[in-house]
């Protein structure tokens, strides 16, 4: 009897272990950064920045990447490992574009998040 061959980009099967909602983040995530990042990426670089950078930022938004792991106003309240394998295809993309979401969701809107007021929670998260 011979054994499948392992799949070259997850030698581990650690997909298997994913659940259908986690998968589909995931893809949303490429899908979106295939579209609106990949092909300028090169040219930013050159530029030293991103020069539509808050509408970049408004559809990471849309899909609820900015902020995913908190809950409630707004926030898509996304579990750690939707949030990890989210920045995992964003980092794929640009390093800098997983620290925007990484700054914006883990250190901003946290803050605002827990220790903000509620008229701060309605205008910023």
């Amino acid at each position: 009897m011979r054994l499948p061959a392992p799949d070259p980009t997850d030698p581990a099967a650690l997909d298997d272990l994913l659940s259908d909602d986690e998968k589909s983040i995931r893809g949303a995530v490429r899908q979106l950064l295939d579209t609106v990042a990949e092909p300028y990426i090169a040219e930013w670089f050159e530029q030293g920045g991103i020069p539509n950078i808050r509408e970049l930022a408004k559809e990471l938004g849309s899909l609820g990447v900015l902020g995913m792991h908190l809950e409630g106003y707004g926030c898509a309240g996304m579990s750690a490992t939707e949030y990890g394998l989210a920045c995992l295809e964003i980092e794929a993309t640009d390093s800098g574009l997983r620290s925007l979401v990484s700054v914006q969701g883990s250190l901003a809107m946290f803050a605002i998040w827990r220790w903000g007021s509620e008229e701060q929670k309605q205008e910023w998260l």
